[in-house]
């Protein structure tokens, strides 16, 4: 019995040894096929363009795992000149490292037998990536698939996940003219899922870039405006390839400075911005739209923020003009090509302040609560061709209860920026209009009840001209006066007594009469903005209708 022990318990150590000798040979040996494949196949893979370059390799054969360390992909400067004297360099070069590449359940027989990669996950450890773009190469040879490239050396390459965490990506791209643009991007996140590369996968229209799934998070990127006015924050920024949707989570635009450093800060008038919008998402995006410089989305949306503008009056006007700066003709000269089916925007905050130079207060007009719907976004020649219009449907509350809606038709392609707009302003207590009009125009409205202000404008960078109805009643307005120590206002008793009794239509119907109807004209002030020339044509119309040059001033002013 003792004996039959012996000889079993022999047996399975010799067993047992012959299969880790066996183990041992097999992980040398293939490791160091492995060591001498991989630079192969990245040398041939890109007509020698690429050098693999790494340093120890760890191999499990019982586990399937290996461990590749520092490795880099490394283009070289040399060939990449032939082949742009050859002109058969390609536009996108590419540098890359990480301190460890990790393949974890990999099935080591099918590669070393048939050549198929199998893996259960890629795991790249502090991947950095160089991406340049030169668009002045030019490659006119016969563009070969990915799967081209690879399928010589290796026959299929089947991946359950791909994940980069925390790239540092760099992105050049170089214009036509040798000008450089620079991007740079920090703690990237890069989850690829399904991948798989073979004759088949590279014609799967429900693929992308041969994965099943592939998306990429960025936590937030900072990026300081040249003019060095202004921060630019992204935050929570989700792109999904299959979907075809990017998620942002936030978008803000910060001055750097508070309204007093800013207005020292520049030499002409301009406004200042303090912008954030929330919740935003764009659907229907193409897969390559964005590699290629696109911005092209069935349905973009979003869902909260603010918008303040601020401008003080009393900074010289900067010279020459504002033409050619209406909302279509920017969209005209936007460079890159531009196509949104339908934007949504709800839950705006919105205000415009602005500094009287002759009293020194600031005058502010507010939208608490803004929205609406933009439609046919674009700038590409063939949809401007096909629908030439891009309509706005907005809706406000205007200081603390106007209802305010607006329609605005933009002719598309218009080099004059030719528009139309028409809408209502309803149910308002006038004297909320204070907070704008006692800084600005010295007026104080003491009382009024606007029931309705309609309005349908049609003009272009120019001019304006349209109709305006206003129904209100109970109209009583004061004239003010600086005091002579500066620290106030008072009224102007006098002036404010005429303008009630003689100069101003109290309400509108008058008392046995017709709606009086205004048809102003307005031509635009070339140094102000498409709002300005908005505002000042519905004014004229408002100040036809109240029969009375005393609010003359407040006009001026805006």
């Amino acid at each position: 019995m003792k004996r039959t022990w012996k000889i079993i318990l022999t047996a399975g150590a010799i067993l047992v040894l012959l299969v880790l000798g066996a183990a041992w040979y097999l992980n040398v040996h293939w490791k160091g096929l492995l060591d001498k494949e991989l630079r192969k196949y990245v040398a041939e893979s890109s007509d020698s363009l690429y050098t693999l370059a790494y340093g120890k390799i760890n191999l499990n054969l019982l586990t399937g795992n290996l461990a590749i360390h520092n490795v880099a992909l490394i283009p070289d400067s040399g060939v990449y000149a032939r082949m742009v004297q050859e002109q058969r360099a390609p536009q996108v070069l590419y540098h890359a490292s990480a301190s460890r590449l990790q393949i974890t359940r990999m099935k080591l027989w099918r590669y070393f037998l048939g050549k198929q990669v199998d893996a259960g996950a890629f795991i790249l450890s502090d991947p950095e990536i160089t991406i340049t773009e030169d668009r002045r190469s030019v490659d006119t040879g016969r563009q070969r698939s990915f799967y081209e490239a690879i399928n010589k050396n290796i026959a299929s390459f089947d991946v359950d996940r791909i994940s980069l965490q925390q790239t540092r990506l760099r992105y050049t791209r170089i214009a036509e003219d040798s000008s450089k643009q620079m991007t740079r991007l920090d703690n990237l996140d890069v989850e690829v899922r399904g991948l798989e590369i073979d004759s088949l996968s590279q014609h799967d229209p429900t693929r992308f870039l041969y994965a099943r799934n592939f998306d990429i998070n960025l936590d937030k990127w900072d990026y300081r405006l040249p003019d060095s006015l202004y921060w630019l924050h992204v935050s929570k920024i989700s792109y999904h390839a299959i979907e075809r949707s990017l998620d942002i989570g936030e978008i803000r635009l910060d001055p750097r400075y508070d309204r007093a450093a800013f207005d020292k800060r520049i030499k002409f008038q301009q406004d200042r911005y303090d912008l954030a919008v929330r919740n935003i998402r764009l659907e229907g995006l193409p897969r390559m739209g964005l590699l290629q410089k696109k911005i092209l989305a069935d349905k973009m949306s979003i869902n909260g923020g603010h918008f303040h503008a601020y401008r003080n009056r009393g900074v010289p006007m900067a010279p020459g003009d504002k033409y050619g700066q209406f909302p279509n003709q920017v969209l005209a000269k936007f460079e890159i090509p531009l196509r949104i089916d339908t934007l949504q925007v709800a839950g705006l905050a919105i205000s415009y302040a602005e500094r009287n130079p002759q009293n020194g207060e600031i005058g502010q007009v507010d939208f608490p609560r803004a929205g609406g719907t933009f439609l046919n976004i674009t700038n590409i020649d063939s949809l401007v061709q096909r629908n030439g219009h891009c309509i706005a449907d907005l809706h406000a509350i205007l200081m603390q209860s106007g209802k305010l809606k607006a329609r605005f038709d933009f002719k598309l392609g218009a080099k004059d920026g030719a528009f139309a707009v028409s809408g209502q302003l309803s149910d308002m207590d006038g004297r909320e209009f204070n907070k704008a009009t006692k800084a600005l125009g010295m007026v104080e409205i003491r009382s009024a009840r606007i029931k309705q202000l309609d309005f349908n404008l049609q003009g272009n960078e120019r001019s304006a001209a349209g109709i305006v109805k206003m129904q209100y009643s109970n109209l009583r307005i004061a004239m003010l006066r600086e005091e002579k120590d500066g620290n106030g206002s008072e009224r102007k008793g006098l002036a404010s007594l005429l303008a009630n009794l003689m100069a101003i239509h109290n309400e509108n119907p008058s008392p046995g009469q017709p709606m009086r109807v205004a048809k102003p004209r307005y031509t635009r002030h070339p140094q102000k903005s498409f709002f300005n020339l908005l505002w000042k044509t519905i004014f004229t119309g408002v100040k036809q209708t109240a029969g009375t040059d005393m609010l003359e001033n407040f006009g001026n002013q805006q």
